[in-house]
């Protein structure tokens, strides 16, 4: 029947609490949410249908009461059971005592305040399956000579917030009848957490009470305030009926004759009014609400004890006693740091990729990068003479000529001009390997800080080893690598077949054009210096990757774990070191209670056949998420290599675009000086052109006439003709 399997499945989340699940996942409950004397605990009791809640003026609930209704079906006597005190009771009015005493006991005397739970379980024929949650009433002003502080709204809001927030939770919101349902606090809150309108069902109180010619029919009817699972008006005892002991079966049989003989109310359709009404209501949307959550609840907690499952495995077991147990936990945690150190760097797949260890280690991509960017800047149209114009190219020749005859420039020029740009490439290649350098060291560091985490101390021994190995290896590399420079900026030579077959093509022509031999000279030089640069360039950035490759990185691969165990057996105090600290001692048992605790959920909620055979659909869809997750990182690690690889591709072209433009440019102007040259030339040319020929026509009639001068006769001065 559907009460049968309501109580089942009220008792199956009970369970859990009492498991403790309640601590880690969120479970589906009623919270009574309402101001202070608005009606909250009279309708408790109503739905109940015993007195036993504390009763007086001003605040009467100062912690909230986890109520578990349990409904039994013999006329025997009911009962209750504390959870925090052993032993049934069987008096009510003891139950209202030992509430209070438990509330003064956690809240004081003085009407404080507190967000502790005191959970209480009825037994009784005249109660539903239900569990509820009383809050304590939103409170305004504070009562005078009590704990209470000036921010008492605050905090009572604060504490209705965090119960009433959660999705799982299905809101009872009292509201007052004789008060202003547009200025609500608890319908505005609501509202405000539950915009839908799906789990928020509205009590209307006080109804009794209002002003003559009024009455609640609207406001329950929805016509005021809509809400998706309706308001139910009731009708509470008095605070009169409260002093004069009224029993709650007499008050609900006084409910029923008030609303049947009322003008308005006893026109109503049915489902509107009465505590029976409600309760109804009330345990039917739980319970549709269970068996809706249920199943993402066995979910959740599977995954929660899986993720602590994982977590106690990364944290490993507890710190061994004796000294040789201590060594092989030692060895085998060097063992990790030395395979997951190699296996990143190489990019080979790991099968602690997936925990934290490596998740977001980029492994030897970020070397190749320090690589394949090495002497970037030099490479493609990059030309070493760019930086010499051609007067500075002459005045090189000029000073090397020396007193040998002219006409035939010397090599000297060739070096004296390369030099500078040769020194250019040491500082780039320092840099490359400082870098590679630096970024094994903090791979190394990254991986040592998580392996030996639990071992602080521990941890910063071995970092200090491993840097001690590193250092060592990176100023044997560092030799060989000047040696690499210093041998291509002392030795000027190449086997370049290209270059030596077109050695004589390297000489520009004259193309039909007059051009003084030392513009030959000089393009000739240039070209060869540009040429043969090039050539380095292309070297160097095949050399120092390898040399920088093997003697650094392959050499620290092979080194480091032979390196660790002899600086390890060297050390004395180094097995002192292993002890971890407290705060991890302490969540790992705290891990272990958590596992313990969800272990028993998991077991409890299979034991429920509609559940039992979705958990293995669960664990299947867990392990598909999970796979999904790993493949999800991959593609993104994937699409950020792809997105960098992209940019350091847009940002090369840029720069060869920039060059090329840049290039376009000194042509240009290059050009433009020529056209200018030539053309000052001919302008003086044209200025030259009529002295040359003046001068020319005063040598030809010397020529002709220099030796022909004039007979005179004696006496005489006659011309000869």
């Amino acid at each position: 029947s559907f009460y049968s399997n309501l109580r089942a499945i009220i008792t199956l989340v009970d369970h859990l609490r009492d498991a403790g699940l309640n601590k880690y996942i969120k479970l589906p409950r009623i919270v009574t949410l309402g101001v202070q004397s608005s009606g909250k605990s009279s309708v408790l009791e109503s739905i109940v249908g015993i007195n036993f809640l504390p009763r007086g003026e001003g605040v009467c609930t100062r912690r909230p009461l986890e109520l578990r209704l349990v409904h039994v079906y013999d006329n025997s006597e009911p009962w209750a059971e504390f959870e925090e005190v052993p032993g049934k009771m069987s008096d009510f009015d003891k139950v209202r005592e030992t509430i209070e005493d438990l509330t003064d006991r956690v809240a004081g005397t003085r009407k404080g305040i507190v967000d502790s739970p005191i959970v209480l379980t009825i037994y009784s024929n005249t109660c539903p399956d239900l569990t509820l949650i009383d809050l304590p009433g939103i409170t305004r002003i504070p009562i005078q000579g009590s704990d209470q502080g000036d921010d008492i709204e605050k905090v009572t809001k604060q504490m209705a917030m965090r119960y009433v927030s959660d999705p799982r939770t299905i809101i009872l919101c009292v509201v007052p009848a004789n008060q202003d349902i547009s200025t609500s606090e608890s319908l505005l809150m609501a509202k405000k957490v539950d915009k839908a309108g799906i789990r928020t069902i509205g009590v209307v109180t006080k109804i009794d009470i209002m002003d003559k010619g009024t009455n609640a029919r609207r406001l329950i009817m929805g016509q005021e305030v809509s809400l998706r699972l309706g308001f139910v008006g009731v009708k509470n005892r008095s605070q009169e009926d409260i002093n004069n002991r009224i029993r709650v079966e007499a008050a609900l049989e006084e409910e029923k004759q008030f609303f049947a003989s009322h003008d308005i109310y006893s026109t109503m359709p049915p489902g509107c009014l009465g505590i029976d009404v409600l309760t109804e209501k009330l345990t039917k949307v739980l319970y549709t609400h269970i068996k809706h959550y249920l199943p993402e609840i066995l979910k959740e907690t599977m995954m929660r004890a899986k993720e602590c499952d994982d977590r106690l495995k990364e944290l490993g077991p507890s710190t061994p006693s004796e000294p040789k147990h201590k060594i092989q936990l030692l060895w085998n945690m060097v063992t990790d740091f030395v395979e997951i150190f190699k296996n990143t760097i190489r990019g080979k797949f790991d099968k602690r990729s997936s925990s934290r260890v490596t998740k977001d280690l980029a492994g030897g991509a970020t070397i190749k990068h320090y690589f394949n960017s090495l002497l970037e800047d030099y490479s493609g149209n990059y030309k070493a003479t760019e930086e010499y114009n051609n007067e500075e190219i002459r005045d090189a020749m000029q000073m090397h000529e020396g007193d040998n005859i002219p006409g035939f420039p010397s090599v000297d020029v060739f070096v004296f001009l390369l030099q500078p740009q040769l020194e250019k490439l040491k500082d780039p290649v320092m840099d490359c390997l400082a870098d590679v350098h630096s970024y094994l060291e903090q791979l190394s560091h990254k991986i040592i800080e998580r392996i030996f985490y639990r071992f602080p101390n521990l941890a910063s021994e071995i970092s200090h080893c491993t840097s001690q190995v590193l250092f060592k290896e990176r100023e044997s590399c560092r030799e060989i690598v000047e040696s690499v420079i210093d041998a291509e900026e002392g030795y000027v030579f190449t086997n370049d077949t290209d270059y030596l077959l077109q050695r004589t093509d390297i000489i520009p022509k004259a193309e039909g054009k007059a051009r003084k031999p030392e513009e030959l000279f000089v393009d000739e030089i240039r070209t060869r210096i540009d040429s043969y640069f090039r050539i380095v360039i292309r070297n160097v950035r095949d050399t120092i990757p390898k040399v920088i490759g093997h003697f650094l990185v392959r050499s620290v691969i092979d080194k480091i774990q032979y390196e660790l165990y002899e600086q390890i057996n060297m050390s004395d105090t180094i097995l002192d070191m292993l002890s971890e600290p407290s705060h991890i001692s302490t969540e790992r048992e705290m891990l272990k209670k958590q596992l313990q605790t969800l272990r028993r959920a998991e077991k409890i909620m299979k034991h429920d056949p509609s559940l039992a055979t979705q958990a293995d659909d669960i664990s299947t869809e867990i392990k598909k998420q999970e796979e999904e997750l790993k493949n999800a990182e991959l593609d993104k690690k994937r699409k950020e290599e792809d997105k960098k690889r992209k940019e350091e591709d847009k940002q090369k072209k840029e720069q060869e675009d920039k060059k090329l433009e840049q290039d376009k440019q000194k042509k240009e102007q290059e050009d433009k000086k020529l056209e200018e040259e030539k053309v000052r030339k001919v302008e003086e040319v044209k200025k030259e052109e009529p002295k040359t020929q003046t001068k020319d026509r005063k040598e030809f009639s010397s020529s002709l006439f220099g030796d022909i001068k004039p007979k005179t006769t004696k006496g005489k001065d006659k011309p000869l003709f």
